[in-house]
């Protein structure tokens, strides 16, 4: 599994819907990630970039995303200076290819 809702259960406890509102807000920010991450790479606007990946972050944490978290800081700190701007594409591609599993993934677990 990509996702672990070991973090969002301990702050859920018995609360379902609490973690579904917050699989629904994580699905949201995906469909504005990818937008927002596609258009500002096309535009070279890497510090844009940077602090959506910040963002885009935060939202993978709470999933337990571990592995997308790390890409996303290293995005983050490397499009914050544009340094090795040909790696960010497929960072992007990676972390928009693990959230999209991770939403049916947490809709199965949480329909």
């Amino acid at each position: 599994m990509i996702t672990d809702l070991s973090y969002l259960k301990s702050l859920a406890g018995t609360d379902t819907s609490f973690i579904r509102d917050m699989i629904d807000i994580f699905v949201e920010q995906i469909e504005e990630y990818e937008t927002g991450m596609s258009e500002l790479l096309k535009n070279s606007d890497y510090e844009n970039l940077s602090k959506l990946a910040h963002k885009a972050k935060s939202s993978v944490s709470v999933m337990g995303m571990k592995s997308d978290a790390d890409i996303l800081q290293e995005l983050e700190l490397l499009a914050k200076t544009g340094d090795r701007a040909v790696e960010y594409e497929n960072m992007i591609a990676t972390f928009l290819k693990n959230s999209h599993i991770a939403i049916r993934e947490l809709n199965e677990a949480y329909p």
